[in-house]
C-alpha cells in the first residue's frame, strides 16, 4: 500500500514517513544530504552502450518537476538540445495546479509551469507521471482539476488508477507508481501493484516514486528491491530523492543489461539556499530502445547529464546542464 502521512501540523499531514524517518529527513535538510552507502552502486559513464541493438525509439527522462513558488522557469538551450531528436519525454509532475491556499509542505503549481514545459518539448510527446507523494495535497477535486488543465494544454498524464500507464507505442509501455503520499489517497498507482500493468511482448519501463529523500546513494534495501523489480520490468527510472542518485545497470542472462536509474533528482526547483544546494541538481537521461540480433527489446546507447536550477533574479530560475562529476556531491562542505 501507499505509505501515507503520519505527522500533523494544525491537523495537516506534512510527511509520508514514520517519526524516525521524518526526523532523519529533517536532519538531512539542515545538514545536507546523506552520503551513506557510497559506491554501493556506481554511475555509468555519461555516454554508455548498454546493449548492442538496432535503435527504433529514443526516450528522454527528467525527474521531479517541482513547484517554482513565485519564480518563472527558464530552460536553457543546452537542455532543449539534449532532448532534441527524442521521440518522447517522460517526467514526474510533482504538485497540483491550483489557486487554493497551501499549507506548509503542500506543492502548488501555477499554470505558467505549463508554458515552460511546452517550450521544453511538444506537449503531445510529453508524458507526465502524477504518481508521487504530493498529488494528494489538495484532495481529489483539486487534483482532478489539475489533470484537466494539463490535458487541455495537450500533455499526456499517467500514474493514476484510471490511467496507470502510457503506451508510447505498441512496443513500449511506461508504468507510473508511488510508494509515498503525504496524505491518504486511493487514486494513484501503488508501487507494489506495478506488476499488474505489465504488457506481455512489450518493453516495459517502471517510473516509480520511491526511495528516500536527500540521500546521495540508495539504501541496500532499495538496491535489492530494484533488482527484484527488474526480474519483471525491462528498465527502472526512479525519482523522489530530490538529489541525484546513480544511473547504473543490472546484468541479465545472455549478456543482456537492464538500466536502473535510482533517482533523477529535481528537474527544477524554485527555492535556493546553500544548505539545500543538492536539491538544485537533477539528471536528464536519454535512452535508445530497439532490438538485438535475437529480436529482443533492449536499451542500447544511454546518455545523461547533470542539471542545475539557478536563480537569475527574484522572478526567474534557469535550468541548465552542468559539467560536473559524481564525486562533486561528496566534497566537504557540500557545494
Amino acid at each position: 500500500m501507499i505509505k501515507s502521512g503520519r505527522f500533523f501540523n494544525n491537523g495537516h499531514i506534512v510527511t509520508p514517513y514514520s517519526i524516525k524517518e521524518s526526523l532523519g529527513r529533517i536532519r538531512r535538510t539542515i545538514f545536507g544530504p546523506k552520503k551513506n552507502n557510497a559506491r554501493s552502486v556506481d554511475y555509468i559513464p555519461k555516454t554508455y552502450q548498454l546493449n548492442e541493438i538496432t535503435p527504433k525509439y529514443t526516450i528522454s527522462f527528467i525527474g521531479d518537476i517541482m513547484a517554482m513558488d513565485s519564480k518563472h522557469l527558464v530552460i536553457e538551450h543546452s537542455v532543449k538540445q539534449f532532448i532534441k531528436g527524442s521521440d518522447f519525454l517522460v517526467g514526474n509532475f510533482e504538485g497540483t495546479i491550483t489557486s487554493e491556499k497551501k499549507k506548509l509542505m503542500d506543492k502548488r503549481h501555477k499554470p505558467v509551469i505549463m508554458d515552460s514545459l511546452k517550450n521544453l518539448f511538444p506537449p503531445k510527446k510529453t508524458f507526465l507521471s502524477v504518481a508521487n507523494n504530493h498529488s494528494g495535497d489538495f484532495g481529489l477535486d483539486k487534483f482532478s482539476s489539475s489533470l484537466d488543465e494539463l490535458y487541455k494544454r495537450g500533455f499526456n498524464v499517467f500514474g493514476t488508477e484510471e490511467n496507470p500507464f502510457i503506451d508510447l507505442s505498441d512496443e513500449v509501455r511506461v508504468v507510473g507508481s508511488t510508494r509515498w503520499s503525504n496524505r491518504p489517497c486511493n487514486y494513484l498507482v501503488e508501487l507494489e501493484n506495478s506488476n499488474n500493468y505489465l504488457k506481455e511482448g512489450s518493453f516495459n519501463i517502471l517510473f516509480p516514486h520511491w526511495g528516500y529523500e536527500l540521500e546521495l546513494y540508495p539504501r541496500i534495501e532499495i538496491i535489492n528491491h530494484g533488482r527484484i523489480i527488474l526480474e519483471k520490468f525491462d528498465a527502472l527510472i526512479g525519482h523522489h530523492s530530490h538529489c541525484p542518485q546513480p544511473i547504473s545497470f543490472c546484468p541479465i542472462d545472455n549478456n543482456r543489461n537492464k538500466l536502473i536509474a535510482f533517482s533523477l533528482g529535481d528537474f527544477c526547483l524554485g527555492s535556493e539556499s546553500k544548505k539545500r544546494e543538492a536539491m538544485q541538481y537533477g539528471i536528464i537521461v536519454k535512452a535508445e530502445i530497439g532490438t538485438n540480433s535475437e529480436g529482443k527489446w533492449l536499451i542500447g546507447k544511454v546518455e545523461w547529464n547533470f542539471l542545475k536550477s539557478t536563480s537569475l533574479s527574484k522572478k526567474k530560475t534557469v535550468v541548465k546542464i552542468v559539467d560536473i562529476e559524481p564525486n562533486f556531491f561528496h566534497s566537504e562542505p557540500m557545494k
